[in-house]
């Protein structure tokens, strides 16, 4: 058994967040250009992972629409306003079912038949 030592797994950890930022910042870029003649849309996201030769790869998935999307499980939205030049992120649905409100700072945890629950604030 190979035991690595916890240096070497925070700093692959922190090369492989870095390089899933960058892809996802890359994309990001792409969709606000593409975009850039229309006055307001939205881009939801999720994150996609897979296990591949015992490695976890993730990949973030994003798209533009002219209609706002509903929520998703695991999924976000931002909201572009290319009239102000504001992209404002609406909301994040967790996985656990904890949808995040950050334009307003509060949580709710969302269960099935039985309604939601506030959380408190951040």
């Amino acid at each position: 058994m190979l035991i690595v030592p916890k240096s070497v797994q925070e700093q692959n950890h922190n090369e492989a967040r870095k390089g899933m930022e960058d892809h996802f910042n890359g994309v990001m870029e792409k969709l606000l250009n593409e975009n850039a003649h229309k006055e307001m849309y939205w881009i939801v996201g999720k994150v996609r992972m897979e296990r591949r030769k015992g490695k976890d790869i993730v990949r973030p998935f994003l798209q533009a629409c002219d209609e706002k999307p509903g929520v998703m499980k695991e999924s976000f939205v931002y909201e572009v306003d290319n009239k102000r030049g504001v992209k404002t992120l609406l909301w994040v649905m967790h996985p656990g079912d904890t949808l995040s409100f950050p334009t307003l700072g509060k949580s709710i945890r969302v269960s099935g038949a039985k309604g939601a629950t506030i959380l408190t604030p951040k």
